[in-house]
């Protein structure tokens, strides 16, 4: 589902303001995978965990990055997600949603109270924080693969869904995205004291 979701890659100077959402129902997804990314251009370094959710009934297809950002021009790491969310009828094209607000609950953290948000034009929803111990909870709540991710789209039709995920991220991909991310906090520790409880996954 990554390919149909094409984006900007992202970090620093995040801004925005925080967007909590009024939830109908939960739905638990038939069929979740997860994915390991990196991604480097000469601006950024970037770890990805790509959870690609689907729910026939519905229909919608989500898209949720969990992401560890280092930019190379101020040695600055934002830790947080990207979510997008895509509509797709019986026998039509994929539609995208746009998004106006997106929560992570877990028992142990909430995004409205400790992420800065940004809505894309794409209609995708970006939350991110640069403080040590929000972020190292945000992906120890991630990994431990037992959250609800609520979503909300805009416009005067307006819904509300909300995602609840059991399943945490397989092996293989939890440890591509800690070597990546061990790897990617080594030139900013100097702006990350104590950054190991980050890897700490």
């Amino acid at each position: 589902m990554r390919s149909l979701f094409a984006r900007a890659a992202l970090i620093a100077g995040l801004a925005g303001m925080n967007m909590p959402v009024a939830v109908a129902g939960t739905i638990v997804p038939d069929a979740i995978g997860y994915t390991y990314n990196l991604d480097e251009t000469d601006d950024a370094k970037i770890c990805e965990i790509i959870l690609d959710m689907q729910n026939p009934a519905t229909p919608e297809l989500v898209e949720f990055t969990a992401f560890a950002g280092y930019d190379k021009s101020n040695e600055s790491v934002a830790i947080g997600f990207i979510t997008m969310a895509a509509h797709q009828p019986l026998s039509e094209e994929l539609q995208l949603l746009d998004l106006s607000a997106a929560t992570f609950t877990s028992p142990t953290f909430r995004s409205v109270n400790d992420m800065d948000y940004e809505v894309h034009k794409d209609g995708g929803i970006m939350a991110a924080t640069l403080d040590r111990v929000a972020a190292s909870n945000f992906l120890q709540a991630f990994i431990g693969g037992d959250f609800e991710l609520t979503l909300a789209t805009a416009g005067p039709q307006s819904t509300n869904f909300s995602y609840k995920i059991y399943t945490a991220p397989p092996a293989e991909v939890q440890n591509g995205f800690a070597r990546c991310l061990e790897d990617l906090l080594r030139p900013s520790l100097s702006l990350l004291h104590g950054a190991e409880d980050l890897t700490a996954l």
